[in-house]
């Protein structure tokens, strides 16, 4: 498999921290895969209809759903794992600590593969941003 490649522009942003107006990089994404699109592909060479793959996924992603619904981690093999969490500022006193200052959201790992792939991936600036 090639390397993936991945372009960067440059943003203007303003530090919070010291009020100044900056720069940080932006990742230029190659676009949106569809489920369409994906249904399609994955079903050359097989003997599905890219319907019935298609309607297989939706089924699958509605299960994982509820499964995030239920408060389960959801393993997604190669492409990893989607799970509850919590964060919350850190206090000294467990007393301290309330339900108010905790935050529930959701947070994906990554598989290896893929973690491995956007790790290594070779970045080059956007047109304009050299």
């Amino acid at each position: 498999m090639s390397k993936l490649r991945m372009k960067v522009s440059k943003s203007r942003k303003n530090n919070l921290a010291n009020k100044k107006m900056g720069y940080v990089a932006r990742l230029i994404t190659n676009g949106t895969a569809s489920l369409d699109e994906m249904a399609e592909n994955a079903s050359h060479n097989t003997t599905l209809h890219k319907a019935e793959l298609k309607m297989a996924f939706e089924m699958l992603m509605e299960e994982v759903a509820n499964m995030l619904e239920q408060g389960y981690i959801v393993d997604l093999g190669r492409v990893g794992k989607i799970y509850p969490r919590c964060t919350s500022n850190w206090v000294e006193k467990a007393s301290d600590l309330s339900l108010d200052d905790v935050k529930p959201t959701l947070y994906y790992h990554p598989g290896d593969d893929i973690a491995g792939a956007v790790r290594s991936a070779v970045l080059q600036w956007s047109e304009g941003n050299s």
